[in-house]
């Protein structure tokens, strides 16, 4: 019963992409690109939580704080329903987040004013070889890119004006100290299932914890996991913690505020990623104080550096994806021991982790994010 409607559902969303392709595209035409106007409606599906949508609500914020008039456009119901539209006002910019197969779900809604202003897709990529996206480059008018790395590997498919836009944070904390012998050393990192547990590697985490720490009492680690599905990497990574008391999984959907309560309670973020298109969590770790250990290659590269952060050095290798979502990969395998080391290095010396948070918190401030952005963008 599953294999059919998974066979139904594939019909229906061929026959739709066609049919809102053949209404939205512009007959081979290609305009004069429009400038970015102050008025920008921003789409996304602000219902379904995860970094895609706190990405559109920190490119939300940034830009009214730069003056501009934002609208967020939430399209969470309406891209299940070919039928239902959204009240909007015409013009302006548009700006859609989202991965390319999902931008035809996300501007059908908007097709009585698709064409009433400049359209922008917000794409984000986590390897160096580009991704097997439909070429719409006649349905949008520029792409804008989190990152560098994501710049790059997308310019391989599109033609189109790609800009660099990095995710920009206004919230903000103080650097993290910790209190050797009165509490415990807390360590913390996340990953998404639906992005492949594979390329976000939180078993790599696990590993080089209890390398770090065989013994010591006065430590922990929190792996929060979104995505509650059964998978064989879920199981390798309870496998490996199974007996380890000092490290617990949080296997859940939580709220804004129930994030930012893990990093309140947490002294370091560790990313033993694979890839990144750009590493939202390790940037929102360093505005609100932490300490970062991070894999020292993809879109983080952008803003992290040897001098403000632990920088896990790497082997490029290709593989298969046991996640199923990229198939087969070139990315980086990090050196577990040498993440171990940076682990141990805070505990030995709390002065150098301090450090550490201070030089992150510091060049991660939202003063210096907001110039780039404006630089970016070119607003006088």
């Amino acid at each position: 019963m599953r294999h059919l409607f998974n066979i139904g559902k594939a019909l229906y969303l061929l026959a739709f992409t066609k049919l809102a392709y053949a209404v939205l595209h512009r007959n081979g035409v290609a305009p004069s690109v429009p400038p970015l106007s102050k008025s920008i409606k921003i789409v996304c599906p602000y219902g379904v939580l995860g970094g895609l949508t706190n990405g559109a609500l920190y490119n939300a914020r940034a830009l009214e704080s730069l003056g501009y008039d934002v609208r967020r456009v939430d399209v969470t119901r309406e891209v299940k329903n070919p039928f239902a539209r959204v009240a909007c006002e015409p013009g302006g910019s548009f700006i859609y987040h989202c991965a390319a197969p999902e931008f035809l779900l996300l501007a059908w809604p908007l097709r009585r004013f698709f064409r009433s202003g400049k359209s922008i897709a917000y794409f984000a990529w986590e390897l160096a070889d580009p991704p097997n996206w439909p070429k719409y480059n006649d349905l949008w008018d520029e792409i804008w890119t989190p990152s560098s790395f994501s710049a790059n590997s997308l310019s391989k498919l599109y033609t189109c004006p790609i800009r660099v836009v990095p995710h920009v944070l206004l919230n903000f904390g103080t650097p993290r100290l910790w209190r050797k012998g009165e509490e415990p050393l807390n360590f913390l990192t996340m990953a998404d299932a639906r992005s492949s547990l594979m390329r976000k590697n939180p078993q790599a985490v696990a590993i080089a914890f209890r390398l770090a720490f065989p013994e010591e009492k006065d430590v922990a680690l929190t792996i929060k996991l979104q995505n509650g599905l059964s998978t064989n990497q879920i199981q390798k990574l309870y496998d490996e913690i199974a007996s380890d008391p000092r490290i617990r999984v949080v296997q859940e959907t939580l709220s804004r505020s129930e994030v930012d309560r893990l990093f309140a309670e947490s002294h370091v973020y560790v990313s033993m990623h694979r890839a990144e298109g750009f590493g939202l969590p390790l940037l929102e770790a360093r505005v609100l104080g932490l300490a970062t250990i991070a894999t020292a290659w993809s879109g983080n590269m952008d803003f992290m550096s040897a001098d403000d952060s632990v920088l896990v050095p790497y082997k490029l290798l290709t593989m298969r994806d046991e996640g199923g979502i990229y198939g087969r990969a070139t990315w980086a395998e990090p050196d577990i021991d040498a993440c171990a080391a940076g682990m141990r290095r805070f505990y030995e010396d709390p002065a150098h982790l301090a450090h550490i948070a201070h030089a992150g918190w510091a060049a991660s401030q939202p003063e210096r994010q907001l110039a780039q952005l404006r630089d970016t963008l070119c607003v006088a």
